[in-house]
């Protein structure tokens, strides 16, 4: 029996950080073992809100130098840069644009999110991104796609999107399905909301964070609101305490358990508790950060071009079967 398709991709706006890396990456090995897999760069949708070309090119180098430390395997999975098949990408997205109403795309929760983020910059691009990932995910056929909380919201759009152009031009695309399990929403170390770059540099903690550093931004999370003193019995829940909801992503269960314990019986501090959390993250970035730090650009570089030949071999061969299917001769 084939494999499924998988298709996931992530955008090259700066440091991976440990959101990013449990969202999209933790689960790199198992996913191109059990599929046939493309991981992608999507530079494309990054210009919505971050056109600095020399970021742009740094950015995406870095990113393809995640996917590798991540567990990546070029030789079994395809990684390439969404802009190497660009022509094909774009040629789709037009096309798929035509089945999808505008008003359906303004409703788009995170279209809203990220229009008031940047009002000064609301472009088409940002309007349609669900439709250009859509294109990212349909140029290969893919039927399974690891989504974060967030682009729930963007397949359910990609799906109903093939549901409507199927009606008009045939059974061309199957319908992907969503990959749970990798919607994981890791908190802030500011309490307010999941861990973005797009917030300060102290919320987060990247992939690439130095020991010393992740010890001193979890030195100053937020913890539990409630516990003033260390004396004070603690509220060590997933609601009750910050900190002790970064345990439950990153500390092994038995030792959650004793910290949790001795938080409720006022026997341990935030301050003790907080470096068990770092020493926990640090378990985690370092053997990370150092595989990552091996790869050369030149590494990277080729990596890349071998895998826009592979992927421009499937996105060539989808976009013909679209043209044919709605009657586009290309003389």
């Amino acid at each position: 029996m084939a494999k499924q398709i998988v298709t996931s991709g992530i955008r090259p706006t700066g440091q991976l950080h440990l959101g990013n890396f449990y969202g999209a990456m933790q689960n790199i090995q198992r996913l191109q073992d059990n599929y046939h897999a493309y991981f992608f760069i999507v530079d494309l949708h990054s210009l919505t809100t971050h056109p600095n070309a020399e970021h742009l090119r740094r950015h995406v180098i870095g990113v393809a130098k995640d996917y590798l430390a991540a567990g990546l395997d070029p030789n079994v999975s395809t990684l390439y840069a969404q802009s190497s098949i660009a022509e094909d990408i774009c040629e789709l997205h037009t096309y798929l644009s035509m089945v999808m109403p505008l008003g359906e795309l303004l409703r788009c929760p995170t279209f809203k999110e990220k229009a008031k983020k940047h009002p000064d910059n609301v472009n088409y691009g940002l309007v349609g991104y669900p439709v250009l990932m859509a294109a990212d995910v349909l140029i290969h056929k893919g039927t399974v796609v690891p989504v974060g909380e967030d682009q729930v919201v963007h397949l359910e759009m990609a799906r109903t999107i093939v549901r409507r152009f199927n009606q008009l031009y045939g059974n061309v695309f199957p319908e992907p399905q969503p990959l749970l399990e990798n919607a994981v929403r890791i908190p802030s170390l500011s309490g307010q909301g999941k861990m973005s770059k797009s917030d300060a540099d102290d919320t987060y903690i990247s992939m690439q964070e130095a020991t010393d550093a992740i010890h001193s931004k979890v030195k100053k999370a937020f913890s539990d609101p409630e516990r003033v003193y260390k004396n004070q019995p603690g509220h060590p829940t997933v609601k009750g305490c910050n900190v002790y909801h970064l345990h439950s992503f990153f500390t092994k269960e038995d030792q959650i358990s004793s910290l949790a314990e001795q938080c409720r019986q006022a026997a341990i501090g935030c301050v003790d508790c907080k470096k068990h959390l770092a020493g926990s993250l640090t378990s985690i970035v370092e053997p990370f950060r150092e595989r990552r730090n091996q790869i050369t650009d030149d590494d990277v570089i080729e990596v890349l071009q071998a895998g826009r030949i592979k992927a421009k071999a499937s996105s060539e061969k989808v976009i013909a079967e679209v043209r044919d299917a709605m009657g586009l001769r290309m003389f």
